[in-house]
């Protein structure tokens, strides 16, 4: 019974797995929900940081200290971290075991102890499990079940993480690199990454409009969800339209909808994407691909918070926080008069500008290159669980034009085609001399072939080399998504 009791206050811990919050927040819940279930006065969640052999404290009812780290051995969760076995001490200064400097630090009276270890799928400890004084008598056997369930259930949840590449045995990273994350689905710790964290808490705490700035590929619609997943408007609709999917006679409806009767086909009314998002986000997606016509109904909408319905008269007012993402320079755009001036100074309240995979260097693309192996090793059940070094030295050189998505795509198709437990060089999808096509030399047997062939040669060639993204590659051949569609064929 204490079980499932146990398990059924999980649940809510799990739902937010499926959400961009801040990892922390996860992190936290479990503690709270461990610390209430087995009554006790204080929890603390280690995590084990493998390459430097220690436990640190990430979440923790630890006022009087921002952090703990100790020697994995050390301690009475040193001694869990090490030996994977549950101690559960009714006296704690009787126990050889006890290391008392963090009372005597914190001014804290440890009197009771329980300490779990947290094993994931493979059996490999990834955290421990503390909990302090019992807040009637001590720990007992009941407790200790119900402890190691909840340990249980803690490492299935640490798993659906991004974080859990990093704490797997085989995570690549070495001692100076601190084991660091924030947002879940969002790896990285690069200064570059810290620096954007840094803005997107800023904006998660107001509701100013946010204008996400970089190359395809780069996590701006990620970016764009951890805004929202951690403001207060979170529990409101997160409404996405994106102005390189819809041809720009829909994009206005799409936005503000439309009245009965407004075109052939308009049977009935029909809310847009602004009335839809009721107190929540809206994320225009490529905002420089919105008409200019369109461009001077938004700036109206954003300043006022009221529109028309097409095909109406009626004034609909509306409660709704703006981000726009682009990949587009917005000034070029603007000085070229294909841009408003006055709407890209209305929405570039806080602009947050994301760095290439290139920018992110080394540290980054092996964290997402993990993450990503884990994760689709899993998916597709393989048994691919490691890079060779060959294999990651052709990850850290290669220069990455398509960003996190190409790399995303590559580690899928590597993961796919290695049959063993470690990808090689073999397995990665990537051109062995990387390169747009705009600049190469045409050879002999090139010009011996018909111009539609040459023609869609090149054009599959750059679509490959911004790793399959059509949004980008249309734009790199400076036609529309409809024509780069006909010309690669039916099979993309």
């Amino acid at each position: 019974m204490a079980e499932q009791t146990a398990s059924a206050r999980f649940v809510t811990v799990g739902g937010l797995l499926k959400r961009g919050v801040d990892l922390d927040v996860i992190l936290n819940a479990m503690v709270d929900e461990v610390v209430n279930q087995l009554e006790a006065d204080r929890g603390t969640l280690y995590l084990v940081d493998r390459p430097r052999h220690e436990l640190f404290s990430k979440a923790a009812h630890l006022p009087e200290l921002p952090e703990i780290r100790l020697a994995i051995g050390k301690g009475v969760a040193g001694a869990v971290a090490k030996t994977g076995k549950l101690i559960n001490l009714a006296n704690a200064y009787d126990d050889p075991r006890f290391d008392p400097t963090f009372d005597e630090r914190t001014g804290y009276k440890t009197r009771t102890q329980l300490v779990a270890p947290i094993h994931d799928k493979k059996g490999d400890i990834i955290g421990v499990f503390q909990l302090l004084n019992k807040k009637l008598g001590a720990f007992n056997a009941q407790d200790e079940l119900m402890i190691a369930s909840l340990a249980a259930q803690a490492a299935e949840i640490i798993e659906k993480t991004s974080l859990y590449a990093e704490l797997s045995a085989g995570a690549a990273r070495d001692e100076q690199q601190p084991l660091d994350y924030r947002y879940n689905f969002i790896v990285g710790t690069s200064t570059a990454m810290r620096q954007v964290y840094a803005l997107v808490e800023k904006a998660a705490g107001t509701t100013a409009t946010v204008i996400l700035q970089g190359e395809t590929g780069t996590g701006k619609n990620l970016i764009a969800r951890a805004i929202h997943l951690n403001s207060d408007r979170k529990d409101k609709p997160l409404v996405v339209v994106d102005c390189t999917t819809l041809p720009p006679s829909l994009i206005e409806n799409e936005l503000f909808g439309h009245e009965r009767g407004a075109y052939t086909g308009a049977h009935a009314a029909t809310p847009g994407k602004f009335e839809l998002a009721k107190g929540g986000t809206v994320l225009i997606d490529e905002i420089g691909e919105l008409p200019l016509d369109l461009q001077g109904k938004l700036l109206r909408v954003i300043q006022e918070h009221k529109f028309e319905r097409v095909g109406g008269t009626r004034s609909i007012e509306v409660d709704f926080r703006l981000i726009a993402a682009t990949n587009r320079n917005l000034e070029q755009l603007v000085a070229e008069s294909l841009f408003r001036a006055d709407l890209y100074y209305r929405i570039r309240v806080l602009p947050i500008v994301l760095p290439s995979l290139r920018q992110r260097g080394a540290e980054d693309i092996q964290s997402l290159a993990a993450h990503f192996l884990e994760v689709f090793a899993k998916k597709h059940r393989r048994r691919a669980r490691a890079f060779s070094a060959g294999a990651m030295a052709r990850l850290l050189t290669h220069d990455w034009p398509g960003n996190i998505r190409q790399l995303e795509n590559c580690i899928e198709s590597a993961v796919v085609l290695a049959d063993g437990p470690v990808i090689d060089e073999s397995h990665l999808t990537l051109p062995l001399h990387p390169t747009s096509g705009k600049n190469k030399t045409p050879t002999k047997a090139d010009l011996s072939r018909p111009l539609e062939q040459a023609e869609q040669d090149y054009v599959r060639a750059v679509f490959e080399d911004v790793g399959r993204n059509h949004s980008e590659a249309a734009r790199r051949l400076q036609i529309s998504r409809n024509t780069l569609s006909r010309k690669l064929g039916p099979r993309d």
